[in-house]
């Protein structure tokens, strides 16, 4: 049987109909909230601790008249802690009137601490609002009804007039809650407990602020002296700010500017690189340059985030102009300061240098190079990685290019946990841009520590470092995480392989620990290299034989040092994605994205850890969707067809009746479909991986409400067409509006790894469905749906009628059979209009 014709993938856009009209099926309830034994103690109780709370209101509005607060926005913050083991409710919206809602905090007791779970809310009371509340208290203690609630009884915010006038306003509420008192500054520490400063010293606080506030923020840190750290970070109605400061400050700050709705430890990227001995310079690296043909002027661009460049290095200097090498702070070196970017930039031009064919054939570099320093040097000041971000890509956007970002540092300090973060939500930000004109970043999901001193522990790696956590800002839901895999099999009596070839690298973290995944992270894995067990059968180091080598900063002495871990890893896979580019110029970065995950498969030995489709979720957490297959990245195949179908959507539209915001449309796409080689395939086994790819605007303080499903600006997800169905019983499956009568919103949809409930998490959905291809012969139609998101929150974010790029990635893959070619009879059945690109060998065939 000859071997299947290879063939340029199928790159297509405007093939989505939008429907006419569009309202989603199926509506959420809140629960019901656990009556009280005897409201009017209860009430009485809320009462006397409203009393205690506000106390004080008198001196924190003195102080904010010093600072300029508005008189009618003077007020103070107040702590409702829920009942033991009775969730708070909350409500959903943003603020009510004169109370806004600071944070939220779910927590469990300490242990050793009495009582169950207690939850609790921070709002801003405004003497008015406590007035009403005093109000409602009293009609709550004095109300007989029952406490129940139907599916249709949903309280979008807890200080809104409800519907029910038999009910006391903010029933939820006050069922739920336990107590009422003064608000802390630990209440208002939303980072890990534990951290939370104590001591009466200077600290680098990361101050988060209301944004109508800034001016009293400004007046009462200018009034008590206080440093600044760093730039602010603009949200959606939220500012970050940094501060050095003792804790008793930060609370005048606090009590003074009425800004403050959450307090954490400011961060900045720190290098984490290996300590393992280099290697000496080599008489090969003057043979390698004389093989190197250098990158044309408009060849893709990789930015490194990192430590600086080394250009001197003969072998990156070709591809890394002077000019662009630049440091977030003016008066920074630009210059490698400690060798880890000079590893990266290696990395992301060679690979492997030690792959590199031994022959005298051409080396081709395919990518250009920018550096940009993130990471102070050594003995100056830190700098908030938040800012890095931003900053870097503000330096190099001045000369345009088509460029992805490539960020192996991490912000250590941070909070491991999955819940976005100042830095993760500044690197969403700076990836949607506008939703139109977005971005690509590949970020390190971090490495266990480890050191000469307090080297990795064997132990670890039995559950596949489950108890270490991928580190921001990698849990940045538009991000590309890549974590680390070993691959090299060296058989050696002298050495004992922490991993074995094919699994997780010894220290690459991993999403196993975060409560719950609100993205399947990491996305990918490449080669990170391997450690050895030392004698004593406890601890491991890194082995050198087992990493990727890669150009040095120690030039002239030492040419090359081996790399591994995610920071290799994460080079390589930004130099995989600019190869995909230079082949493919045209895409978006929401196919790349789209295809780099579409193309990765997992090697036998994740598999022989998780047999079950059951341990799906957990296969992902540990090692993504695993490793790139480049043959599949780069080029279909005949019987392997990947169609890249681009497209933009609308989500949300004003209503014409008020000035409510509705999901505006959902779109179908008629796929390009190869009938007739399915058919002929019948009942043999097929497979069929669906990736959906687009990038969220952030609201970074939405998670501190207790709200992660308004952290996005607009979510998708999409709906393959089911067997049996025609087109339009497939979209009328989703869409509440549509005439189509004889829909089956039963019928079954069997045969994914993932299916519709655990897919939809992040801003990467993929899934794979296996069947008999005669199934998939009636699966040609997908649907994608809008989901609400804070941009469908307010009117006044001016949001609605705003367009968002996304990308479908479809790929099948059939048995190998002489006469069906797959990407052929798909072309056919392209409209020319449509074409992004011609495949020229499917026209020449």
């Amino acid at each position: 049987m000859a071997a299947p014709k290879t063939h340029r993938h199928l790159h297509i856009q405007g093939i989505g109909v939008a429907s006419k009209e569009f309202r989603a099926i199926g509506m959420g309830s809140e629960k019901d909230v656990l009556p009280v034994k005897d409201r009017k103690a209860h009430a009485a109780a809320l009462v006397g601790g409203l009393e205690q709370a506000v106390a004080d209101i008198d001196d924190f509005m003195e102080a904010q008249r010093a600072a300029g607060v508005p008189s009618s926005k003077r007020g103070m913050p107040i702590t409702i802690e829920s009942r033991p083991e009775v969730p708070l409710s909350v409500g959903t919206a943003r603020s009510g009137r004169g109370f806004a809602l600071l944070n939220v905090k779910r927590r469990w007791p300490d242990e050793g601490e009495e009582g169950g779970s207690i939850d609790q809310a921070i709002y801003y009371a405004v003497p008015k609002t406590v007035e009403r509340l005093r109000s409602e208290l009293d009609d709550y203690k004095n109300w007989k009804g029952e406490n129940e609630f139907s599916d249709e009884d949903i309280l979008s915010n807890v200080f809104e007039d409800d519907e029910d006038t038999s009910r006391p306003l903010h029933l939820k509420l006050f069922e739920s809650a336990g107590q009422i008192r003064p608000t802390t500054l630990q209440d208002l520490w939303t980072d890990r407990q534990v951290s939370c400063p104590t001591l009466r010293e200077d600290f680098e606080w990361e101050v988060w602020t209301r944004s109508g506030f800034q001016n009293s923020f400004d007046r009462a840190i200018k009034r008590f002296e206080l440093q600044t750290i760093g730039e602010p970070t603009v949200f959606v109605d939220t500012v970050v700010r940094g501060i050095k400061a003792r804790p008793d400050q930060i609370f005048k700050i606090v009590q003074a500017s009425a800004a403050v709705v959450g307090l954490r430890s400011a961060s900045s990227f720190a290098v984490d690189d290996l300590e393992i001995q280099t290697a000496s310079a080599s008489s090969q690296v003057s043979r390698l340059v004389s093989r190197v043909r250098w990158p044309k002027a408009n060849a893709p661009v990789v930015t490194l985030l990192d430590t600086g460049v080394r250009r001197s290095h003969p072998l990156l200097g070709g591809a890394l102009p002077t000019p662009r090498m630049f440091a977030v702070e003016t008066y920074w070196d630009t210059k490698d300061h400690s060798g880890h970017g000079t590893k990266m930039a290696g990395v992301v031009l060679y690979g492997d240098i030690a792959d590199l064919p031994k022959d005298e054939s051409p080396i081709d570099v395919v990518s250009r190079l920018e550096s940009v320093v993130v990471n102070p040097p050594k003995g100056l000041p830190k700098f908030p990685a938040k800012d890095a971000i931003p900053r870097a890509v503000e330096a190099v956007e001045t000369v345009k290019a088509v460029r992805v970002y490539c960020l192996a540092q991490t912000a250590a300090e941070e909070a491991h946990d999955g819940l976005p973060t100042a830095t993760s939500g500044a690197l969403d930000q700076t990836i949607f841009n506008d939703g139109i004109k977005t971005r690509l970043f590949f970020a390190a999901a971090g490495n266990v520590p480890h050191s000469k001193k307090r080297p990795y522990q064997l132990s670890y790696y039995a559950n596949r470092n489950a108890d270490f956590g991928i580190q921001s800002p990698a849990q940045a839901v538009n991000t590309i995480t890549v974590g680390a895999v070993s691959l090299k099999d060296i058989k050696s009596k002298n050495l004992k392989a922490v991993a074995p070839a094919g699994d997780l690298s010894p220290t690459s973290r991993t999403a196993q620990s975060w409560a719950k995944l609100y993205a399947h992270k990491p996305d990918i894995v490449m080669e990170g290299g391997n450690f050895v067990l030392e004698d004593d059968g406890f601890y491991c180091a890194p082995s050198t034989a087992h990493m990727v080598l890669t150009t040095s900063a120690g030039m002239p002495s030492t040419a090359f040092e081996p790399v591994g871990e995610t920071s290799a890893a994460t080079a390589a896979c930004a130099g995989l994605a600019s190869r995909l580019l230079a082949q493919y110029p045209k895409l978006r970065m929401e196919t790349v994205r789209a295809l780099m995950v579409n193309a990765a498969e997992w090697t036998p030995e994740m598999l022989a850890l998780h047999p079950s489709n059951r341990d799906a979720p957990k296969l992902i957490a540990r090692f993504g969707w695993g490793i790139p297959n480049e043959k599949r990245l780069f080029q279909s195949a005949g019987n392997a067809l990947t169609l890249m179908v681009e497209d933009t959507i609308v989500p949300y539209c004003r209503s014409k009746k008020n000035s409510t915001l509705n999901l505006k449309e959902m779109k179908y796409f008629e796929l390009p479909w190869p009938k007739e080689a399915l058919r002929a395939l019948g009942g043999k086994q097929v497979e069929m991986y669906c990736t959906l790819s687009y990038f969220i605007e952030p609201d970074a303080h939405a998670p501190a409400r207790d709200r992660m499903d308004r952290y996005a600006s607009h979510r998708l997800k999409f709906e393959v067409k089911r067997y049996g169905e025609n087109h339009e019983q497939s979209k009328a499956r989703f869409n509440a509006l549509s005439t189509v009568s004889d829909a089956d919103e039963g019928s079954v949809d069997d045969g994914w790894l993932l299916g519709p409930r655990y897919r939809h998490k992040g801003t990467l959905h993929h899934d794979i469905w296996k069947g008999p291809a005669f199934e998939l012969l009636d699966r040609g139609g997908i649907s994608i749906l809008p989901v609400k998101g804070w941009w469908g929150d307010s009117a006044s974010f001016k949001r609605y009628e705003h367009p968002v790029h996304f990308t479908l990635v479809v790929t099948i893959r059939t048995p190998e059979t002489d006469g069906i070619d797959l990407v052929v009879e798909a072309a056919a059945a392209v409209n020319p209009a449509n074409w992004v690109e011609t495949p020229v060998a499917v026209v020449r065939t």
